[in-house]
């Protein structure tokens, strides 16, 4: 019997990276075990009903004991002295002392996420997003090979982009594909920028599996909604990089037109005391000063982070679907929007081109550009033809090309062959 696959990501289940558990659920659908460990814990508010016991079966790394940490690290270290030099040969050496201790902190969380796999009898660990889970993935499999004397332990990635290509150099993704067994890419794009980064001869490990939707839960709509004042649902965490200010100054060119409009804003609000330029209140706060002094603050519904399926009630009663995205890798909000069929108003960034073509399957328009955006949205709401030619072409290329149950067979083939 296959050996158990361990997932580690950043925070688990929470609703934003509900695609992760849709994937580990696809995959023991199709006979996959999976044990997962979360580095960070997340809040109660932050869980899906449905995703109860899934929290309860998680490792949280953040939330072990400091005792059980501490025990675990210093008997790591008397057996085995070595690892204590993981940091300093997988690490990049700049940033001084402060980075030296974050590394030393990833560290011990590999310790602790190998003491997990070794419990399971797991023994490949697949890191969803290539920054930090990459990195102590990475440095997990080295502590495994320490212990191990010899005996196999193996790693693998999910890359997504657009984080994982801001700095490169911190991030080094060419050292982590040479040293992982595969890598997964979420879009062509995604794919282009590691062949670019990658060495030649580790091409070959570098593999397209594209993100799906439960196409059960996010169904074709019985039929368009008929309210007064047009719907545009935006779904994306509330950060500088979704665009939501671009999409402030689009209504008020429309209401500048006469034309109408409610936008439900659904994501968690982005929080960063390091980012300069935002009051202290967070950038969800910026932006609705912002819609206040554009005159449109009372056009904005703010609904926060909802689970899945109240995320598919805001998609079936808006009349369109709008991310005005500066930057990503390939959306999965976008093909949930298709699938239920919504007409799809997006930039052209990155992976997005590959699923929302313009005029085919979306409206298409490049980023920071309110003007092109109000046009979209103006075009798109006024001509019912365009909107069923849309969506008729749209979510019949994500049943084909997205559908989660379908995609993950390529990647349950892909840890099948690390198990042999």
């Amino acid at each position: 019997m296959p050996r158990p696959i361990t997932y580690l990501v950043t925070h688990f289940p929470a609703v934003s990276h509900t695609f992760i558990a849709d994937e580990i659920d696809a995959l023991e659908q199709q006979g996959v075990d999976v044990v997962i460990v979360s580095i960070n814990p997340v809040g109660k508010s932050d869980i899906a009903a449905d995703s109860k016991q899934r929290h309860l079966s998680t490792t949280y790394l953040k939330s072990l004991s400091k005792g059980r940490v501490l025990a675990t690290i210093t008997a790591t270290a008397l057996r085995h002295p070595s690892v204590l030099t993981i940091p300093l040969r997988k690490g990049t050496g700049a940033g001084g002392a402060r980075a030296a201790l974050w590394r030393y902190l990833q560290l011990a969380e590999a310790i602790m996420t190998y003491r997990t796999m070794r419990r399971a009898d797991s023994h490949h660990l697949h890191a969803h997003f290539g920054q930090v889970p990459a990195m102590v993935a990475w440095y997990t499999t080295e502590v495994a090979h320490r212990h191990r004397a010899g005996r196999t332990n193996t790693w693998s990635m999910t890359i997504h982009g657009w984080h994982e290509f801001v700095d490169e150099r911190e991030a080094r993704l060419r050292e982590k594909i040479a040293a992982a067994t595969f890598v997964v890419c979420v879009s062509d794009f995604t794919c282009a920028q590691l062949y670019r980064i990658a060495a030649m001869g580790d091409r070959d490990k570098i593999h397209v599996v594209r993100c799906g939707v439960d196409l059960t839960r996010f169904s074709m709509r019985d039929s368009e909604p008929s309210n007064t004042t047009p719907r545009i649902a935006v779904v994306a965490r509330v950060s500088p990089e979704k665009g939501h200010s671009v999409l402030v100054d689009a209504v008020a060119i429309l209401r500048s037109r006469g034309t109408e409009v409610t936008v439900d804003v659904v994501g968690p609000e982005f929080e960063d005391p390091q980012v300069k330029g935002y009051a202290v209140d967070g950038y969800g706060a910026s932006v609705r000063r912002q819609a206040e002094a554009a005159g449109v603050a009372d056009a904005f519904v703010w609904h926060g982070a909802l689970a899945p399926p109240r995320v598919a009630t805001v998609l079936a009663e808006a009349n369109v679907f709008c991310l005005p995205t500066f930057a990503e890798g390939l959306p999965v909000v976008i093909m949930e929007a298709m699938a239920r069929g919504l007409p799809v108003v997006t930039t052209y960034i990155a992976g997005i081109p590959e699923l929302a073509i313009d005029h085919a399957t979306a409206l298409v328009v490049p980023a920071a550009r309110a003007d092109l955006l109000a046009n979209a949205l103006t075009e798109v709401l006024n001509d019912d033809d365009l909107r069923r030619r849309l969506v008729a072409a749209a979510s019949s290329s994500v049943r084909q090309h997205h559908d989660v149950a379908q995609n993950t067979k390529a990647l349950a083939q892909l840890f099948e062959g690390v198990q042999r």
